[in-house]
């Protein structure tokens, strides 16, 4: 069973402490979503969306938004198998958001926050059709600060920003498949007093 050290510099593997910015996660088992078949079809969707985008442009954006929730759904999924790989399954993801965000046409999945009822932990992605695979950040919860960002001209890729002691880390969104209000309302009752894991 993993654990961090107080200051999320460390990582316990079980055997040997492991710089955090060092670790790497293995190859996760796969998701109920990829198991189910709807990893292909959120792929199929995002394909189409980019496709369309520039041939006609309120079709495009549409396409594009309904594969950006279900890429979110899959990776929360993920969020929740790597947090328990991280931490074990006594201390299990609240709450995660995600970066999902196309830019003109160029898509990005790169960063992921998870909140547990003692830590914040924000994940690298490995690429887009990837998986969580090392740590940016680990933290307790109260020694992190959050909080979201309404984006270019209040609405243009929102984000939640996660400050800790290595940096500043920015989970851009996509508007229509971004939902960071209930990952902050997590965070501050968990970093002002235990949180119930269910």
């Amino acid at each position: 069973m993993g654990q961090f050290s107080g200051d999320g510099r460390w990582w316990w593997d079980g055997a040997t402490w492991i710089p955090t910015a060092q670790v790497v996660l293995p190859q996760l088992p796969p998701t109920e979503f990829e198991r189910s078949g709807k990893l292909k079809l959120a792929r199929d969707l995002r394909k189409k969306g980019r496709q369309l985008f520039w041939a006609f442009a309120p079709i495009g954006p549409l396409q594009f938004t309904v594969g950006a929730r279900e890429y979110r759904s899959w990776t929360l999924e993920q969020l929740t198998v790597a947090t328990a790989y991280m931490l074990g399954p006594d201390e299990p993801m609240l709450a995660g958001e995600v970066m999902i965000y196309d830019l003109v046409d160029s898509w990005a999945r790169g960063l992921a926050v998870a909140v547990t009822a003692a830590h914040v932990v924000v994940f690298r992605i490995d690429h887009v059709d990837g998986q969580p695979r090392s740590v940016a950040l680990a933290a307790r919860v109260t020694d992190v600060r959050i909080w979201a960002h309404s984006g270019v001209f209040g609405y243009l890729w929102p984000a939640l920003v996660v400050t800790g002691w290595n940096g500043r880390w920015t989970i851009w969104g996509y508007r229509g498949a971004f939902e960071p209000a209930n990952l902050l309302d997590v965070w501050r009752k968990a970093a002002n007093g235990p949180v119930s894991t269910g």
